[in-house]
C-alpha cells in the first residue's frame, strides 16, 4: 500500500501500530450492499415483504430506512437482481451505501420534516443524497446543483425514477451559487473530494495518493464551503460531508472558514465513519449553524429566468382536461406548464416564487406527456405514478410473462381497447397502444429500464 498514505494516517490518527494495522486491514474488506427505502412511495414493511419474494434477506442498520441486503440461494431462471426489480424501477428504493446516506440523515436530525423549506444541494450527481432530501423534506423545494453537464443525465434519471417531484436541477459553478446571499433555509454540501473512501470499490484510489493532490481539491472545497455559507440564511443549518478521512479536506475546511469569518457559524455535530469501527465506508460529516452574515465577495452576473416555460393556452387546457375526464387523472395538486409541446407539472408551493426568476433550471418539473395534433399523448410517468380508474387494465399473468415484457418482447392480445394499462402485483407498469389493423400491442416500456 502507498507509504505516503500509511505515514499520514499513522502521524495524524493512530498512537500505536496495532490500531493502524486493524485500520489498514479493514480497507480490503467488502462493503455490504445496502438500500434506502423511499418512504414517500412505500412503507418499510411493505418493501421488505416484497424483497422476500426475490429471495433477499434484509438486515437493519443504525438508519431505520437503510438496510443491508443479502441474496439467498435461488434456482429461478427469472431475472431478480435488485437493479432490475420493478420496485427499483418504480423508485421504491435506492441502492446506496450506508455511509452515503448519513449526510441527509444528520441534516434532518433523523426525522422527516413536513414543513416547507428552500433547500440547496450544492453537488448533486448522481442523485442519491438529492432524492433522499426529497424524502426527508417532502413539502420543501430542493435546488439540485451539478457543475458537470455530463453528470446531469444520471442525476435527472434518478430524480425521475424516485418520483422526486420537489427537486429542481441547475448546472452552475458551485461558487456562482454563493451570489444568492442568505437565500436558503438548509444546505447540503457533499463536496467533491479525493475519494479515499471508495477504496473498497477500487484499491487504485490510494495508489497515487499524496498531499499535493489532496491540497488541490482542498482549495475547491474551501471555496464551495464559503459560497454555501454566504447563501445560507442566518440561524439555519448547512451539512458539509466528504468520503475522505484526512484532516485537510475535513477539519481544515471548517477551521479555515472560521479563521476567515470569525464567529460566523458554530459546529453543531461532527463525526467520522471508520471502516474498522463502524463497519461501513469512510465518511466525514459536519453540521453547522450560521450565526451572522459574512463579508463575501460576489462577482455580479445577470440573473436568468426560465422564459421558455409557459402556461398552457385555453385550447391546450381543454385538450388536457378531456384526457383527465376520460381517465379520471387528478392534477389538482400541481401547477401545469408547457415546454414547446411537452406538458409539465410542478407540485404547488410558494417556494417557487422565491427563486424561479433567479436561477436557470434545466429541470424543475415532471413531464407527463405531449400535446400534438390536438391530442394529449401521455408518457410512462402518467401510468407509473398516477391512478387512472377509468382506463381498463391488463394484468400480467406471472413472472415469466413479466420477464418477457421487461426484456421488450412483444405481447399479443386480441383486445379492442385503443389504450390499456398494464399492471402486475398491484403496480402500474406501463401503457399499451393498439394498432387496430393488426391488433398488435406495442411494448412502450422505456428502453433505458428494460432488462438485458
Amino acid at each position: 500500500m502507498n507509504e505516503k498514505f500509511i505515514n499520514y494516517f499513522k502521524d495524524n490518527f493512530f498512537d500505536n501500530n496495532e490500531d493502524l494495522k486493524v485500520f489498514l486491514q479493514s480497507l480490503h474488506k467488502h462493503i455490504k450492499k445496502s438500500i434506502r427505502v423511499n418512504t414517500n412511495k412505500i412503507s418499510v414493511s411493505e418493501l421488505l415483504k416484497r424483497l422476500k419474494k426475490y429471495w433477499y434477506e434484509t438486515i437493519t442498520t443504525f438508519n431505520d430506512k437503510v438496510f443491508y441486503v443479502e441474496r439467498w440461494e435461488n434456482y429461478s431462471n427469472i431475472e431478480k437482481r435488485l437493479g432490475f426489480s420493478l420496485e427499483h424501477l418504480f423508485g421504491y428504493f435506492y441502492i446506496q451505501e450506508l455511509w452515503a446516506s448519513s449526510s441527509v440523515f444528520y441534516l434532518a436530525d433523523w426525522k422527516i420534516d413536513n414543513k416547507e423549506f428552500l433547500i440547496l444541494d450544492m453537488a448533486s450527481s448522481p442523485g442519491g443524497k438529492t432524492t433522499q432530501l426529497g424524502e426527508y423534506y417532502p413539502n420543501s423545494f430542493i435546488v439540485a446543483n451539478e457543475i458537470s453537464r455530463d453528470r446531469t443525465p444520471q442525476l435527472i434519471s434518478n430524480i425521475e425514477r424516485m418520483w422526486s417531484q420537489n427537486i429542481w436541477v441547475t448546472c452552475y459553478n458551485g461558487q456562482f451559487i454563493g451570489r444568492m446571499t442568505e437565500t436558503f433555509d438548509k444546505i447540503l454540501l457533499d463536496a467533491p473530494c479525493s475519494w479515499e473512501g471508495i477504496v473498497f470499490k477500487s484499491e487504485d484510489t490510494l495508489k497515487y495518493w499524496n498531499i499535493k493532490n489532496v491540497t488541490k481539491i482542498w482549495s475547491l472545497q474551501q471555496k464551495l464551503f464559503e459560497a454555501g455559507l454566504n447563501s445560507l440564511k442566518i440561524w439555519w443549518e448547512m451539512l458539509y460531508s466528504t468520503c475522505t478521512m484526512n484532516k485537510i479536506e475535513n477539519e481544515w475546511i471548517i477551521e479555515n472558514a472560521l479563521k476567515k469569518y470569525p464567529e460566523s457559524f458554530r459546529v453543531v455535530f461532527q463525526k467520522r465513519f471508520w471502516p474498522h469501527i463502524d463497519e461501513t465506508g469512510w465518511f466525514f460529516v459536519c453540521k453547522i449553524v450560521k450565526l451572522k452574515s459574512i463579508d463575501y465577495k460576489i462577482n455580479e452576473k445577470p440573473e436568468l429566468s426560465n422564459t421558455e416555460i409557459k402556461n398552457l393556452t385555453l385550447n391546450e387546457k381543454k385538450i388536457l382536461d378531456k384526457f383527465c375526464d376520460i381517465s379520471w387523472l387528478d392534477l389538482s395538486g400541481f401547477e401545469i406548464f408547457k415546454y414547446i409541446d411537452e406538458v409539465l407539472i410542478l407540485k404547488k408551493s410558494e417556494a417557487i416564487n422565491k427563486i424561479k426568476d433567479r436561477l436557470y433550471f434545466i429541470k424543475f418539473w415532471q413531464k407527463i406527456g405531449k400535446i400534438e395534433k390536438w391530442n394529449f399523448t401521455p408518457n410512462y410517468y402518467i401510468w407509473r405514478d398516477f391512478e387512472l380508474p377509468k382506463i381498463r387494465s391488463y394484468i400480467i399473468k406471472d413472472d415469466l410473462e413479466l420477464d418477457n415484457y421487461l426484456r421488450w418482447a412483444q405481447i399479443w392480445e386480441n383486445i379492442t381497447d385503443e389504450v390499456i394499462q398494464i399492471k402486475y402485483d398491484n403496480l402500474n407498469i406501463w401503457l399499451w397502444t393498439l394498432d387496430k389493423n393488426t391488433l398488435k400491442i406495442k411494448n412502450l416500456f422505456p428502453i433505458w429500464w428494460r432488462r438485458k
